[in-house]
């Protein structure tokens, strides 16, 4: 096999297939039990009207390995063979969408590499994964998460969301049950800003007035939101999770985040900023953990937990502390 390392996407169009190492919670490698004791990757072809990123790098991995990933990093590329190699940060998948059932085999990187005949692409793809840093991870999730949920066809997809009004619902309005009093709400990765409009109609339904406001990495997802929420576009703004504050120092009532805005050993980070400058005096902070059954994270209450904080309360996918 000859490859190029490289950290850059390929230009558009300029792929044919695609090999994936996918890496779990926690960092373990995983790959695919071959039947005669060794292992192989997830890898196929790029489809005609496929783009590689948005389209074949939920698809392969899902029909291969029952793999759903959350990040995907170029790491590699065979610029004859128009052959592209890529980590996927993610988890098994068991959930509605077309996957294989397959039990993948994981461990550390130089372990699955001893059984597998492309060891050294597992390797590299495992030094690629360990260097990135921060700038790294918001890089990847800009690339991947503005363009599509800007192109999604549904206020739900625009948020990340694959199924209807009524899924949503279902599997979002736990939120509110941590809502235990009027207030304002932040919602940090607001995206196109459905949270935000949800959260507004479902507190109303039980009598309760929540005033929301979001904030988002991505400028594009900003753009979108104000436009779709025009009498609520001056309370949405560009902003990193960890580092951003409001410009005339507000707090609010309840803030709510999501673990995988940031990387996994920046959560406590982010936590703490929220709850500590965002979230005012008696006020609460909310985290969601949304997967598939059978994923391997650990859930919203367990998370916070793991950085010494004490629920005070969950209700589904979310968990909430007072500050």
């Amino acid at each position: 096999m000859t490859y190029e390392l490289t950290e850059r996407d390929p230009a558009p169009g300029s792929v044919r297939q695609i090999t994936f190492v996918p890496f779990l919670p926690g960092g373990h490698c995983a790959a695919i039990p071959d039947g005669d004791g060794r292992l192989r990757l997830p890898s196929g072809e790029v489809r005609p009207g496929e783009h590689w990123l948005l389209d074949t790098t939920l698809r392969i991995p899902l029909e291969t390995a029952g793999f759903r990933f959350q990040r995907a990093h170029p790491f590699a590329y065979d610029a004859e063979a128009a052959h592209l190699y890529a980590w996927l940060d993610g988890d098994r998948y068991k959930g509605r969408r077309p996957h294989a059932e397959v039990e993948l085999v994981a461990g550390p990187a130089e372990a699955i590499a001893g059984l597998m005949g492309d060891a050294q692409v597992v390797l590299d793809a495992a030094r690629s994964f360990r260097a990135q840093d921060d700038a790294s991870y918001f890089a990847d999730n800009m690339r991947l998460l503005e363009p599509a949920y800007l192109r999604a066809a549904t206020p739900e997809g625009g948020s990340g969301f694959g199924g209807g009004p009524q899924a949503w619902r279902a599997r979002r309005s736990m939120i509110v049950e941590g809502l235990d009093r009027d207030g304002t709400f932040l919602d940090v990765g607001c995206a196109n800003g459905l949270l935000m409009e949800s959260v507004h109609a479902w507190a109303a339904e039980r009598g309760r007035v929540i005033e929301p406001y979001g904030i988002d990495l991505a400028p594009g997802l900003v753009g979108l939101a104000r436009r779709r929420l025009p009498r609520w576009a001056g309370r949405i703004e560009v902003g990193n999770a960890l580092s951003w504050r409001p410009r005339d120092g507000r707090r609010f009532t309840f803030a709510h985040i999501l673990a995988e805005t940031v990387p996994r050993a920046r959560f406590g980070d982010l936590a703490r900023h929220v709850l500590d400058t965002l979230v005012e005096p008696g006020g609460r902070l909310l985290l969601s953990v949304y997967q598939a059954s059978e994923g391997t994270l650990p859930d919203a209450a367990e998370q916070f937990g793991g950085i010494g904080l004490a629920v005070s309360g969950r209700a589904g996918a979310t968990a909430w502390v007072d500050a």
